[in-house]
């Protein structure tokens, strides 16, 4: 039989983590605290999800994206975008592949 690891949490994890990406154990996945602003450069397309709270992602050419709890975005590589949360958010993301 194969063994279930033990229940993790999520929001704990980005939490404690004080605005550094947490690792997910076991995952090609990272939290964040997203608590102020911050320009991005996405290296390789990645994924991200809103587990808590709310964040505008500013795109390119005045485009921007409003993200809820439970949406998710996918971004391309090499797109310069900035995370501005509404409120303190902790967002679920892949890992780059050069990690």
């Amino acid at each position: 039989m194969k063994e279930v690891g033990q229940p993790l949490n999520l929001l704990g994890l980005a939490k404690a983590g004080a605005g550094q990406v947490a690792p997910v154990p076991g995952t090609g996945l990272e939290v964040l605290l997203l608590d102020e602003g911050r320009p991005a450069t996405i290296a390789t397309a990645s994924w991200l999800a809103v587990l808590e709270g709310e964040l505008i992602v500013d795109l390119p050419h005045g485009d921007f994206r409003i993200l809820q709890q439970g949406d998710s975005l996918h971004l391309p590589a090499g797109l310069e975008v900035g995370f501005e949360p509404l409120k303190p958010t902790v967002v679920l993301r892949s890992v780059p592949a050069e990690q």
